[in-house]
């Protein structure tokens, strides 16, 4: 579809240039594509929920729905790439759009607004928001210098504990014995609140979108006092629970490359079925995109114990909602230098402080001409206020965080073919055998079946019997005027219908006029609707 515009891959989009991006979009997709706010954020930017369907197949909400987000922290800005590259195949290109006859596609590309402006425009340390403690001793991020960074502070001390990569002066790394200095030490730019000489702390708070959600959240590692107090997390929470046809999903993120499924319990004490599933689904991602998969019990040093993350999008959804969801870490700044997830893992601190850093500097050097990436600041000097003479500058989070854009067209192409695939699975209702037999004057006997063709179940996984948010399979006959259901009720339910042509049968007895019109008519929020016209011989 010529009308809506392509994605850009050689840089980050601002919130600016991303609702704009947007709103191109609804306006060049043909109705294919409506534009709403999922909520406002504290700073007053709009949080972007993109519904994807086509009209001609009915309401969106009436469809089976799959649900994409992005950009939950901060830096992870290729989140947004990945989610704008599936909106754009959806919209244009006539194998993907096929699927939105189906399947209502819920795109939110950037669920932090104010943490990736923060982060795009000062490269500072960020998580997902920054929250100021002023404490004894305590760093504030600020812009010193005025160079519209909030970078790093190095001052020259015998005792410091770093000294200058020999091999990359741009580089400062731990002293080893031996070295002969300039020592240093180094801190986030900014200045220091009520400072006695004393060691300096952050007084910065990172809060963690990705601990907010309610399902195994822990104050241990969630600034925040209770799940879902993010307003950007709770409108997500709140319009997952309110929008029952959603049955599966993605959540955007950055770091090891890597598919992560949900693992809040060891995988013994997971439902089999569900298991299965998970990882039948997983592996086909695997093979799709070539990024492991793997449980985030598993995503660290094999030397360390097991990595639980309570609060987590993913255990939220597969252990709250009963969907079938995983997130994807679809890169950060070692693995576009070339460092993949068996190497960084168990690498030991030197190699990382060194080696790795290294990499990553020999790579922006050699892209220089293409990376938009700021990795390093040169150092200036400057007068703090507390400290006497400083230097200003050094690596910024980019570095290790941020993949280089344009790899992102080839990981995003990846991406959008599991999504699409992923998609295809969902619960699907359909009415067979369906007829009708004269038992007796104006009396008739309906039968029938409701099946789900669908490969996902209707409740998805086990723990969607048990959700909020589950709905039994309704199937009901509506008769014309002059006709009368005589047995059973009207409205038949069944908690679930299993996938892959699992059925119920139907039975009515039906008192009516030779050549009156009924409808038998199956619906579910994940299953979809579909209807049979019977005409009494």
């Amino acid at each position: 579809m010529s009308g809506v515009p392509e994605v850009k891959f050689d840089s980050f989009y601002s919130h600016e240039e991303l609702t704009a991006f947007l709103q191109a979009a609804e306006a060049g997709a043909d109705g294919l594509m409506r534009l709403d706010r999922l909520t406002e954020t504290p700073e007053g930017r709009d949080v972007w929920l993109a519904t994807l369907a086509d009209p001609v197949a009915g309401s969106a909400e009436h469809q089976p729905a799959y649900y994409v987000q992005g950009n939950v922290h901060a830096h992870e800005m290729y989140g947004t790439s990945a989610a704008l590259h599936l909106l754009h195949a959806l919209l244009t290109e006539p194998e993907a759009r096929r699927l939105l006859a189906e399947v209502t596609f819920y795109i939110v590309p950037r669920a932090n607004p104010d943490g990736a402006e923060y982060a795009l425009s000062t490269h500072a340390e960020v998580r997902s928001r920054v929250a100021i403690e002023e404490k004894l001793n305590a760093v504030v991020p600020e812009d010193l210098n005025g160079d519209g960074m909030i970078l790093n502070m190095r001052w020259e001390d015998p005792a410091g504990p770093l000294t200058e990569d020999p091999e990359d002066g741009r580089l400062l790394v731990p002293r080893r014995p031996g070295d002969s200095g300039p020592f240093y030490h180094q801190c986030m730019e900014g200045t220091i609140h009520e400072y006695d000489g004393g060691p300096l702390r952050p007084a910065v708070s990172n809060y963690d979108f990705n601990r907010n959600y309610p399902v195994g959240w822990d104050r241990g590692t969630d600034q925040a006092r209770y799940p879902f107090e993010q307003p950007e997390i709770r409108a997500v929470g709140d319009f997952l629970i309110s929008h029952p046809n959603v049955f599966a999903g993605i959540d955007f993120h950055g770091g090891t490359p890597a598919i992560l499924r949900p693992d809040s319990m060891p995988d013994e004490e997971i439902n089999e079925a569900d298991l299965a599933l998970v990882l039948e689904v997983g592996q086909m991602g695997e093979r799709i995109t070539g990024l492991k998969l793997m449980s985030s019990r598993d995503y660290r040093a094999s030397w360390r114990t097991p990595n639980v993350l309570p609060g987590n999008s993913k255990d939220f959804a597969h252990f709250g909602l009963g969907l079938s969801w995983y997130v994807i870490e679809v890169g950060w700044g070692l693995s576009t230098a070339g460092i993949g997830p068996d190497e960084s893992f168990d690498a030991q601190p030197e190699t990382r402080e060194r080696d790795f850093m290294r990499r990553i500097m020999r790579f922006a050097d050699e892209h220089a001409e293409t990376d938009s990436r700021v990795l390093f600041v040169p150092w200036k000097d400057y007068d703090h206020p507390q400290l006497g003479r400083v230097q200003i500058g050094g690596l910024t989070r980019a570095a290790t965080s941020h993949v280089y854009p344009p790899q992102m067209a080839e990981i995003s192409a990846g991406t959008t073919s599991f999504i699409r695939e992923h998609a295809a699975w969902h619960p699907r209702l359909v009415l067979s055998g369906c007829e009708v037999t004269a038992v007796g004057p104006d009396l008739y006997r309906v039968r029938g079946r409701v099946a789900n063709v669908g490969r996902f179940a209707t409740n998805v996984m086990s723990t969607g019997l048990t959700s909020r948010t589950h709905e039994p399979v309704q199937v009901s006959i509506e008769q014309s005027e002059g006709a009368e259901v005589l047995s059973r009720q009207r409205v038949l339910e069944f908690p679930a219908i299993g996938g892959g042509g699992d059925f119920r049968p139907l039975e009515w007895f039906v008192c009516a006029p030779a050549g009156s019109e009924l409808t038998v008519r199956a619906s579910h929020p994940k299953g979809g609707t579909c209807s049979e016209r019977l005409i009494m011989p």
